[in-house]
């Protein structure tokens, strides 16, 4: 572990709290649709998150159920989205581990992955995924640890059975399995493509990340052999580049069968502005037909969580300090501030 991460671990949850601000839309469901609306009006789509990994009781199983439907309906009804087309209004993103009882150990490992309780994970994601494709909104069932990897695609292949690709998921180069499960995918599934956030150990997963997004390519690739919808995720300049050369221009793939994607509180402003304007396509080689369609412009979507409780947000936001060097950076500059507001308790 290095030196940033084990500060990281050190901070207190009102550090936590500053430091993280920049991935974070707020502490309210309308603050996310906030963020959502302004990205909106700047022609840039968003997946929204309930940050929270840990239901304690069935009740907490029941309040994400409920928030997410409310979420939906919102997004729904909004007219500021329902004009847009169906690629630029918000998603939802949910995580697996928030519709299920699983006690987590200090590194966030679950303690008893075998007592899992499957059913009671698949029925309440499937009220959420159902309430969403009903009003037409994309879900996205979000990818976490290596111990839900099975659970979490097993859930997916049932969900896509029954609505198609309005519902979604993900999978992470870093894994050494994920070769296989892209070809255990459903053909004509839509699927984030990311190198994965969680710290994992080398029996299930590469150490390196040069190697994780090296193999993004060559998954990208095989992706769209499968007529997948590809969400390529990364702030990588040098990787998003190779993604197009290497990829979208060789095989023609057209701007309906892909979109990019990063975080919240990234700075990639010029990146998104150049891809959702065509600009970026312009400025690298490539095959002239393959290009022209994309000249015009793609979709890019922003990661934007929000917490509606701190307490179980924390984790998230540590995981993207320990990643994120420039977000790190960025609150240490700020240390004094911090300290202060993790000294009086607020």
């Amino acid at each position: 572990m290095d030196l940033r991460a084990k500060f990281v671990d050190l901070l207190p949850k009102q550090a936590i709290r500053l430091f993280a601000g920049p991935y974070v839309a707020g502490d309210s469901m309308e603050a996310a649709l906030h963020k959502a609306r302004e990205l909106a009006h700047l022609g840039v789509a968003s997946t929204i998150d309930v940050l929270g990994e840990d239901a304690a009781s069935d009740q907490d199983i029941a309040d994400y159920v409920s928030l997410y439907t409310r979420l939906v309906d919102t997004i729904a009804d909004d007219a500021r989205f329902t004009p847009l087309p169906a690629g630029l209004r918000p998603s939802i993103s949910l995580k697996p581990s928030s519709f299920v009882i699983a006690p987590k150990d200090d590194t966030g490992m679950v303690i008893r992955p075998e007592a899992i309780d499957r059913q009671v994970c698949a029925h309440a994601i499937g009220q959420a995924v159902a309430r969403a494709a009903a009003r037409d909104v994309r879900a996205t069932i979000d990818m976490e640890n290596h111990q839900w990897t099975d659970l979490t695609l097993a859930i997916y292949r049932e969900l896509f059975a029954q609505y198609g690709p309005i519902v979604g998921t993900v999978v992470q180069s870093r894994l050494l399995r994920t070769d296989r499960d892209i070809e255990h995918l459903p053909d004509g599934c839509r699927i984030r493509l990311c190198i994965g956030i969680y710290n994992e150990p080398a029996h299930v997963a590469l150490q390196s990340i040069p190697e994780m997004k090296a193999r993004m390519i060559p998954q990208a690739r095989r992706l769209f052999e499968k007529n997948v919808f590809v969400e390529f995720a990364t702030h990588d300049l040098p990787l998003m580049e190779r993604f197009v050369r290497e990829v979208v221009f060789p095989m023609q793939v057209p701007p309906d069968r892909f979109e990019t994607q990063t975080l919240l509180g990234v700075p990639r402003q010029r990146l998104v502005r150049d891809l959702i304007s065509g600009v970026y396509f312009r400025s690298l080689d490539g095959a002239p037909a393959a290009r022209a369609a994309l000249e015009r412009g793609i979709v890019h979507r922003f990661y934007v969580p929000f917490a509606e409780n701190w307490d179980k947000a924390i984790a998230y936001s540590r995981r993207r300090l320990r990643h994120s060097p420039s977000i790190f950076w960025t609150g240490l500059i700020n240390a004094p501030r911090v300290l202060y507001y993790a000294m009086l308790g607020k």
